[in-house]
């Protein structure tokens, strides 16, 4: 190996006034922060922002609830976050829904890069934070109201922050309290997984480090007060409002059912490429790994601390997710950020290789393959905007974002194949920076344009359905509804059993809705909220009227899987004398 940048030295200036750091920031806002609006409201978002606005309607923060009834799923941090943006801008709207997670991601980008730098030259510092921000994945959640990117910059953090204490020799207690306080803020966001990594992976290291004393000392009892102390200030109050069943749903309840012995086998040969396809397109620079000479030299007296601790956090974890057979490559997103300092790490070493060896030579081919790949998607995207190919019509692009894509696909082609051709460490840090910029405009321009012409939006439907009632603030339903018409409905929706008989209800009930579902028969319908369900027969004691139905599906079917139906009740003399049967079918 070639020696490194001299600009590791300690009198360079702190990390953040460095312009990689500006340079990436750039980047997460243009690809994040801008058209935050583009797509619809779905899949969890709306259940989370509905129970952002409860706690803002109702003053109650400790308590998640759907339509007014206790939700035990997991611990209230992603709404907390909507709430205090609602509050900010007046209502909990997409942007409320959405702000948490790109400020996450973008603080997690540079907590990447600062825990870089005590390892890394200023360009593997930048490769890492920029290779986490142009993931895959995390491009496709990092825009969501999802919880996945606010879990990940907090259970990131704690193990990414302890190790740079452990490292830069800081105290032992504040090293201990540092981690564990994250681990709590993690803990608060989606439950017993946080604490369970963080434990695992600095107990593993340090077991490894025969650093007996880090575990057994009174400083890390000092960070286990701590964290009991963060969880339990919210932990108490919720169990003293609710009750121990609730308040163990709300840690346990979804973890078990991950784990199954359905599918067990498949999952085991698959999920190891879900998680390759979901790291792309910089997951085939892991590859190198499987070299020993690579893995040697990656453990120098600079780096092999670093090489270590990421090993043992993906090796400790990794398994708690590939051995759930209904485990999805998303729960282990919080590992990415570590898997994006490994990919850094590569890089910076690739580029400083020398000629001829296995470094240089795998670096020479990615560098052709990214720009093949560039040059590829660029006269893709742009045969499909100007050529009347009927198979391009799904990735068709507006003209004017066409050509503009086209000229970065070129000019990131080019300094792809100037950097091949002249081996530079600069000239292959400008390919690595506009090949991670490219990526980052494919997702946030051509990928959101495509989801944009095939998600399903509820919002007009349900606009036009609230203009249409005379009262819309008593519209009640028989179960729980779905959250996305719940969303975009925006009033309290009151909840119902679903009636049996015509005293089941109330009298004052004019209009009402359920959920439609693909496979639902007139005999059996599921209704409940959370963990806890209960089956109803599928007819309504009262005659009644279809007003009109709203598909809350994420895309845009031929067949719906996911409908809410509203209702008018048409009265009836027999209302007061008894119950008799519906001549309309509540469910088809």
């Amino acid at each position: 190996m070639n020696k490194f940048d001299p600009d590791r030295t300690s009198n360079q200036r702190s990390w953040w006034y460095q312009p990689e750091l500006t340079f990436v920031t750039l980047c997460v806002v243009g690809f994040y922060f801008i058209r935050l609006e583009a797509l619809p409201v779905c899949g969890e978002e709306g259940r989370w922002a509905r129970a952002a606005t409860q706690m803002i309607e109702t003053g109650d923060w400790v308590v998640t609830r759907q339509q007014g009834e206790v939700f035990p799923e997991r611990p209230p941090m992603s709404s907390w976050a909507m709430a205090i943006c609602g509050l900010l801008r007046g209502r909990v709207d997409d942007l409320a829904v959405r702000i948490p997670s790109v400020l996450a991601i973008l603080l997690t980008t540079w907590c990447i890069y600062a825990y870089s730098r005590a390892f890394l030259s200023r360009v593997g510092s930048m490769a890492s934070s920029l290779v986490y921000a142009t993931m895959g994945q995390v491009l496709q959640l990092g825009r969501m109201g999802e919880s996945e990117a606010l879990f990940t910059l907090f259970v990131s953090a704690s193990m990414l922050g302890w190790h740079t204490g452990y490292v830069r020799r800081w105290p032992q207690v504040s090293v201990w309290i540092l981690g564990y306080s994250l681990a709590a803020l993690a803990a608060l966001v989606k439950g017993p997984q946080a604490p369970a990594y963080f434990m695992a992976v600095t107990w593993a290291f340090l077991a490894i480090n025969r650093k007996w004393r880090w575990v057994v000392g009174l400083p890390h009892l000092a960070g286990i007060c701590v964290f009991l102390i963060l969880v339990g200030a919210w932990q108490i109050p919720y169990l003293l409002a609710t009750d121990s069943t609730s308040a163990a749903a709300t840690w346990m309840g979804l973890a078990g059912d991950r784990f199954l012995l359905n599918g067990m086998l498949t999952h085991l040969v698959v999920f190891p490429f879900d998680i390759f396809c979901c790291l792309l397109p910089w997951s085939p620079l892991l590859l190198l790994l499987l070299y020993p000479s690579v893995r040697q030299s990656l453990l120098d007296y600079r780096t092999g601390s670093m090489v270590v601790f990421l090993t043992c956090s993906l090796v400790v974890t990794f398994p708690t997710v590939w051995f759930a057979s209904l485990g999805e490559p998303r729960y282990l997103m919080p590992l990415y950020p570590g898997m994006a300092v490994l990919i850094g790490l590569i890089i910076e070493r690739c580029i400083h290789a020398r000629e001829l060896s296995r470094l240089w030579e795998a670096w020479q081919t990615t560098l052709i393959g990214f720009a093949i790949t560039a040059a590829i998607i660029g006269t893709v995207i742009l045969c499909s905007t100007f050529l009347p190919w009927h198979g391009l019509s799904r990735i068709r692009q507006p003209t004017v974002f066409s050509l503009f894509f086209a000229l970065a696909a070129v000019i990131t082609a080019t300094a792809l194949v100037w950097a091949h051709r002249h081996p530079a460490p600069l000239r292959s840090q400008i390919a690595v920076a506009l090949f991670g910029g490219f990526t980052g405009l494919f997702y946030s321009g051509v990928v959101v344009n495509m989801h944009a012409g095939a998600w399903n939006n509820p919002r007009p439907s349900v606009a036009s359905i609230r203009r249409q009632m005379p009262e819309p603030e008593r519209l009640v339903s028989f179960g729980a509804i779905d959250h996305r018409f719940a969303y975009y409905y925006e009033l309290q929706i009151a909840q119902c059993v679903w009636p049996t008989s015509l005293k089941d209800v109330p009298s004052d009930v004019r209009y009402f809705c359920f959920n439609r579902l693909r496979g639902d028969t007139a005999e059996w319908h599921k209704v409940g909220r959370g963990r806890r369900w209960h089956k109803a027969t599928g007819t309504l004691p009262f005659d009644w009227e279809e007003v009109a139905v709203v598909c809350c599906d994420r895309k845009i079917t031929r067949a719906p899987d996911r409908l809410v139906v509203i209702g008018r009740r048409i009265p009836s003399n027999t209302d007061n004398v008894g119950a008799r049967p519906s001549r309309r079918k509540a469910l088809k």
